[in-house]
């Protein structure tokens, strides 16, 4: 980020961020670590190479795979070891046998055997030749040239589950030995060495609160089982188990609370509660696949990378970032490690096909090896940061991530997530209702959007910001830049351009939707307003009342209820820097809210019993469909339609409910679109134009074709006109099956289900053409509304009163940010 004097920051705005920066104070700043905006790559910066390898599995060439479950056993310097289970698909017919039926004839327990120096599958084992009545593989472990495959079953004679342990030779394939799994009750969660222990942890199903078992074990032989449990008190997890001096082991556990620790003595078991505050430098919400290597080191994965966790100094350190590779990010984030020595390491993970528009997901299992690299091949190149929340990328921005970094001479860009722990910082207590959700939206939304507001003014922000369009407060030329000069002038006719201009603020795009979701009311056309779009709050009145029999189907209570319709149509209350809560159109909306909707929302637990606590069973077009919720012979959903499948699937449902319509308003306006992917760049950017040449590759024709193929709504008319013929094909052939069901008695595909056609094509094209608003909440302004609103919603105070210190405040907050 490049240093900046901004022209006077207020007081005020200072003041309104103290709490979210103290509050910080203990986390080490706002992030993770320092922004490496500006800085430049040298021929010694971190770089790795890597070779990636796919597991071969020796399946049964005679026998068509149902599916698999591939998963690492373990690794050393000689081999890695992969288990592969699951299921041969099984015969069907009439001719069947199946109470003397051999289902262990069909099933899939493979262990395959990889060199580790030449990546190649040496040995397989077929697990399965081993199964007895009633068994199946549970787990497997690796050590010393030995896989040792847990075999559970259950005693038919006895009522009781059953669990052996059978050693196999990695070299021959050879059974070395069996005997009975001792020490526990069924297979464990996780297993860790620490030193020469081994302890696998299980939850205690026995219990009646929360409790956990260590199942000990050491090179001598012994074996002990340690209990952690109390009386009134849940124990959730145990993420990792680290050693310490000596014989010992810190065994952190989530709590209702928090972590808490306990020191565990190896030899003798025995357990000692330490103070949480020794170990307030550890992470443990964003530490997976923990990996202790040979050398008794721990390592663990990250969303952005693979750091050691140093006991002794009590610090994390990240040894590899995904930046600092040619391997897709998004694939990275799924893997685990192998292997980790000196400068390589070893990561390995399932590679999904998956296909929108496929029933196929064809999967393997692929090794990833890493090794220093002499010198970075980016030398020379300026780092842009990226933040992107927990670090996640989508797999197509992941992609275009790579691509600008290998053909940019003279920028490259790193992703970071060094916000994420903020983010955590709000979501804690009980949630049981849309209100209580909402208000712990609003005030991590708030507390985000403050702290990225004052990072980006004090020159210490992010470049490039992805998915930020739910904080409002940035949209704003002191925090972000305006990218209409990077997309140009599009056609209306090859790109929804509406989308685009709904994206805007005060006509300045600062937010990008590369792809996005609708936001309305899905039900037949028949029902909306007078404008055909969307419904005035007189309108939605009657059609709650006489179509809805009274049951809104948009559950909030009336504090966020009014914010929601308060969003939907923010460009009339809040233009240029100005708010004007004080016209009709304010009125309507807290009129009809006061009149029709219920104080607070229900809660989950009510909901839940209303619902029976089961799914409901909806009749449409004569099929039967399945759906998760209380919308059985309802006439609307209230839907964030993500794709075209998505509303295809409502549409069966709702009998020919082709319509997305826009909340009640008071000009009955259309939906709303959210974005999915957004982009945007800071206005205190190192370089904006160089963020710019980024944004473009989300706009291109590559980029917007697949992501329409991953049933994304995006910008191009002509890659959401393919995408969705592609849909329609699918959901009138193999998709439809599983959306429509099948007839009980033939076991075929129901043969009068709803037809799909280029008519609902343009259905949902006219949907996206009538959305004139982008759902890009300013958490601030919502918090005073809902603080505000009540009184006036109670009886308290009339409008005009509510209104002057809803104003006054909303001015002061837009004051404060120039």
């Amino acid at each position: 980020m490049k240093n900046i004097t901004v022209k006077l920051v207020s007081l005020a705005l200072a003041a309104s961020l103290l709490f979210s920066v103290a509050s910080c104070a203990n986390n080490g700043g706002s992030g993770k670590e320092e922004s490496r905006s500006g800085k430049k790559i040298t021929a010694d910066s971190p770089w790795f190479d890597s070779n990636t390898v796919d597991v071969e599995v020796a399946f049964d060439s005679s026998k068509e795979v149902e599916y698999t479950y591939p998963r690492l056993v373990g690794a050393d310097d000689k081999y890695i070891i992969v288990l592969t289970t699951g299921y041969y698909k099984m015969p069907s017919g009439d001719n069947i046998d199946w109470d003397n039926y051999d289902y262990n004839s069909y099933a899939i327990a493979l262990i395959s055997i990889v060199d580790r120096a030449t990546k190649q599958t040496v040995r397989h084992i077929d697990l399965s030749e081993h199964l007895e009545s009633n068994d199946y593989i549970d787990s497997a472990t690796y050590a010393d040239g030995t896989v040792t495959a847990l075999y559970s079953g259950y005693d038919m004679m006895t009522y009781e589950s059953t669990y052996r342990e059978v050693d196999f030779d990695c070299e021959t394939g050879n059974v070395l030995g069996s005997r009975p799994a001792s020490g526990f009750n069924g297979g464990y969660e996780r297993s860790f060495t620490v030193g020469n222990y081994k302890i696998n942890t299980q939850m205690d199903w026995e219990s009646k609160d929360a409790a956990y078992n260590l199942y000990v074990y050491g090179t001598d032989g012994s074996e002990n089982t340690v209990s952690i449990k109390e009386s009134g008190k849940n124990y959730y997890d145990i993420p990792v188990i680290l050693p310490m001096d000596g014989d010992k082991a810190l065994i952190p556990v989530s709590t209702d609370e928090s972590y808490v620790y306990f020191e565990l003595d190896l030899k003798t078991t025995s357990l000692a509660k330490k103070d949480s505050k020794d170990y307030e430098w550890l992470d443990l919400s964003s530490l997976y696949s923990p990996f202790t290597n040979a050398k008794g080191e721990i390592y663990f994965t990250s969303a952005t990378g693979i750091s050691k966790i140093d006991m002794k100094n009590k610090k994390t350190e990240q040894i590899f970032n995904y930046s600092w590779c040619s391997v897709s990010r998004n694939q990275l984030t799924n893997l685990e490690i192998a292997d980790v020595s000196g400068d390589s390491f070893i990561l390995c993970g399932q590679n999904y096909s998956y296909q929108a528009y496929s029933l196929s997901s064809d999967s393997s299992f692929f090794i990833i090896e890493f090794n220093k690299a002499a010198s970075n091949p980016h030398a020379g190149k300026t780092i842009l940061e990226l933040y992107s929340s927990y670090g996640y990328t989508e797999d197509k921005v992941s992609e275009a991530i790579l691509k600008f970094n290998n053909e940019n001479g003279n920028f490259f860009i790193e992703v970071t997530d060094r916000y994420s722990s903020l983010q955590d910082d709000v979501w804690s207590g009980d949630l049981n209702s849309e209100d209580d959700y909402q208000n712990a939206q609003l005030n991590s939304d708030s507390k985000m959007s403050n702290q990225l507001a004052m990072d980006i003014l004090n020159g210490t922000g992010p470049d490039i910001l992805m998915n930020v369009s739910q904080y409002g407060q940035l949209n704003n030329k002191n925090y972000l830049a305006d990218l209409t000069p990077f997309i140009g002038t599009l056609d209306s006719d090859k790109y929804f351009t509406n989308v685009i201009d709904a994206a805007k603020v005060d006509g300045v795009l600062y937010n990008l939707p590369v792809c996005y979701t609708i936001n309305g009311i899905q039900t037949n056309p028949k029902y909306a307003g007078a404008s055909g779009i969307g419904f005035t709050t007189d309108e939605y009145e009657k059609f709650l009342k006489d179509t809805l029999n009274g049951d809104d189907i948009i559950t909030y209570g009336q504090a966020h209820y009014f914010a929601k319709l308060f969003n939907a149509m923010s460009d009339r209350f809040i233009v240029n820097g100005k708010a004007d809560f004080s016209g009709p159109e304010f009125a309507a909306l807290a009129e009809y809210v006061k009149d029709n909707v219920r104080v607070n929302a229900k809660s989950w637990d009510d909901m839940y019993v209303e619902d029976d606590g089961v799914y409901s069973v909806v009749t449409a077009v004569g099929a039967t469909v399945f759906k998760g919720d209380s919308t059985q012979n309802q006439p609307a959903f209230e839907t964030s339609c993500y794709g075209i499948t998505s509303y295809f699937i409502q549409v069966v449902q709702l009998n020919d409910g082709t319509a997305i319509l826009g909340y009640p308003s008071s000009d009955g306006r259309g939906p709303m679109v959210k974005p999915y992917v957004s982009v945007a760049v800071s206005a205190q950017a190192y370089d904006v134009s160089a963020c710019g040449e980024f944004v473009k590759m989300l706009m291109s024709d590559d980029v917007q074709m697949s992501m329409a193929m991953n049933d994304n709504f995006v910008l191009s008319r002509e890659a959401f006109r393919a995408g969705a013929a592609k849909a329609v094909e699918y959901c009138n052939g193999e998709g439809g099956d599983g959306m429509f069901g099948y007839d009980y008695y033939t076991g075929e595909p129901v043969d009068n289900r709803y037809r799909f056609s280029d008519k609902n094509i343009t259905d949902m094209e006219n949907i996206i053409l009538s959305c004139s608003q982008m759902d890009s909440p300013d958490a601030a302004i919502n918090l005073i509304l809902v603080e505000e609103m009540p009184a006036y919603f109670s009886g308290q105070k009339d409008l005009n009163s509510v209104v002057a210190i809803a104003q006054d405040r909303a001015q002061k907050v837009l004051n404060e940010r120039g």
